[in-house]
């Protein structure tokens, strides 16, 4: 018996070896020294242009996956692009991804709609000028959520407790006019009924 224990305690602790190790050894995103000329020769368009607004996924399962950034175009150097140009990138820094700041004006290189922080995209500076899209952040939308359903919920629990109440009294209001009517009544038929003598009650 003992030895079995032995042999699941060390199976426990290989099993947490395997499942804890890889997941703590995370792999940073190493580029090559950005090159003006490889970078414009590996693109297929290279612009100027504002971020307007970035798109995260609202669970992100991997730093792989990939956000979406929406720019207002201002100079195009490589390519064909005009008014707005979105281009995708990995959320985080391990997996290359370059972090994209709404309202700021970048140097941007991208290839079939997508750039990373080794394509060579350079900070250019604020551009407070340029109005932003604005969307609605996604806690926003979930804590207006969360008030609509407590606000359904109160009224569902004051509508319950309405109905739960006993209906006010007109059925003992009754029964008390019909209980002082039958005290003020005189029984007719005893007054009419004949004297044990013969005579008329009259």
């Amino acid at each position: 018996m003992r030895r079995l224990w032995g042999h699941l305690a060390a199976l426990l602790v290989l099993t947490s070896v395997l499942v804890v190790g890889p997941s703590g050894a995370a792999c940073a995103c190493s580029c090559a020294e950005p090159d003006p000329v490889e970078n414009t020769a590996w693109a297929d368009l290279v612009f100027v242009g504002v971020v307007v607004d970035v798109d995260r996924p609202a669970f992100s399962m991997s730093s792989g996956d990939l956000m979406t950034a929406r720019l207002t175009v201002e100079q195009v150097r490589k390519g064909d692009a005009q008014g707005h140009v979105e281009v995708k990138t990995p959320v985080e820094g391990p997996s290359c991804g370059f972090d994209f700041v709404e309202g700021n004006r970048y140097l941007v290189y991208s290839r079939e709609g997508q750039t990373s922080l080794c394509s060579g995209n350079q900070l250019l500076g604020a551009a407070p000028e340029v109005e932003l899209e604005g969307d609605v952040p996604v806690a926003v939308l979930l804590g207006g959520g969360a008030v609509v359903l407590l606000a359904a919920f109160a009224l569902w629990w004051v509508l319950r407790r309405r109905s739960a109440q006993p209906a006010s009294g007109p059925t003992e209001a009754g029964t008390g006019q019909a209980a002082v009517a039958g005290q003020a009544d005189p029984d007719p038929v005893g007054q009419d009924e004949a004297r044990p003598d013969g005579q008329d009650s009259a």
